[in-house]
């Protein structure tokens, strides 16, 4: 990654006060300083840690609402500029202090917010971090044990990520996000400061991937493919988890595109992107992938000399779990439920055969 903008700054707020300040201490800092680049290498460490992120896109409809996005837009013409990167930095700061302020986020302490542009060879990305410090100890030069304030770049409290890239495209979901939690829901601050909207959570966006995968497979008479696909969607989510990369859409829509037949090519080719980032569906066109909701369509695979085992792991629970396979250990047995007719009728002419 080249780190090409870093700032860092404070806001000064308590739990529960009705204010927040802009500390005058900060700014913009030398992006070739060892420490600079330290930090930056951590917080995007920290960042890139975490499996459950929200996506969306900027609130274009009302951006006189949100000064941040009109402000982005201006760093856009000039990103090299670091005055525009400052311009933009206090920008963003003069929202969170407004946002952090509102009766909604009275509990919402302050911190230190760190603003970061940098770029691979993929994509530019512009990342916004809060975090606090906290004590820790150390050693004097008498070896005497003394206590220091450390900055605790390993627990992010709020933090937004913008990939510029994917904005220019005039794409969505170009925004991600993480932050506190409140049944299942980020603590709304930190997004509303810049002006996001169509917020989805990454478990959603990975659930309903999957379940647009088996419609789409209904709709275009891919029936007899269907678990093959699910199974390569899930293979790639789990890669592109493993990499620490995001999943996108059109990655899935060439998968599927391998396994459409020549004659359906005109009308379902190419199609599964749009088909899976409209209703009812709306999975982003890039989202993290979330780990647990993976797992839960990963699939078990085991065979003996007379058997073998294919299912995936959501069929699989113990008694009185529902699930349609259900697992018994102290007696060491495996039982099937809800049968299709279809299987049922295979197996009743397999022991018709054996009986003859």
């Amino acid at each position: 990654m080249e780190l090409k903008h870093l700032a860092i700054r404070e806001l000064l707020k308590e739990a529960d006060e009705e204010t927040a300040q802009i500390s005058d201490k900060g700014g913009v800092m030398d992006i070739h300083s060892g420490m600079v680049i330290n930090l930056f290498e951590s917080l995007l460490n920290a960042f890139e840690r975490r499996s459950s992120l929200t996506h969306g896109s900027f609130n274009q409809e009302n951006e006189e609402g949100y000064p941040f996005i009109s402000a982005f837009d201006k760093f856009l013409v000039n990103e090299e500029a670091p005055e525009n990167f400052a311009q933009l930095m206090e920008a963003g700061m003069s929202q969170l202090a407004a946002a952090i302020a509102a009766p909604s986020a009275r509990a919402a302490s302050g911190g230190y917010v760190i603003f970061a542009v940098y770029g691979s060879d993929r994509a530019d990305y512009m990342l916004v971090a809060l975090v606090r410090d906290r004590s820790s100890i150390a050693l004097d030069e008498t070896l005497s044990p003394t206590e220091v304030i450390e900055v605790n770049l390993e627990q992010l409290h709020q933090a937004a990520r913008i990939n510029i890239t994917t904005y220019k495209q005039g794409k969505d979901s170009y925004l991600s996000f993480i932050g506190s939690k409140q049944k299942g829901e980020i603590t709304h601050y930190f997004s509303t400061a810049f002006g996001c909207t169509d917020v989805t959570p990454s478990r959603k966006s990975t659930g309903e991937l999957i379940r647009a995968t088996r419609d789409f497979c209904s709709q275009y008479d891919l029936g007899e493919k269907k678990e093959d696909i699910v199974e390569d969607v899930v293979s790639y989510l789990e890669r592109q988890r493993s990499d620490k990369q995001t999943a996108n859409l059109n990655d899935i829509e060439n998968l599927f595109d391998a396994y459409i037949p020549p004659e359906q090519a005109e009308t379902a080719a190419g199609t599964f992107g749009d088909f899976a980032n409209g209703g009812p569906y709306n999975v982003s066109h890039e989202f993290q992938p979330h780990t647990s909701t993976i797992n839960r369509f990963s699939k078990v695979k085991a065979k003996s000399d007379n058997w073998q085992l294919d299912f995936t792991k959501k069929a699989l629970g113990r008694a009185n779990s529902g699930k349609e396979i259900v697992f018994d250990e102290e007696n060491g047995t495996l039982t099937l439920k809800k049968l299709p007719t279809k299987v049922m009728e295979q197996i009743r002419i397999a022991l018709e055969q054996d009986d003859s």
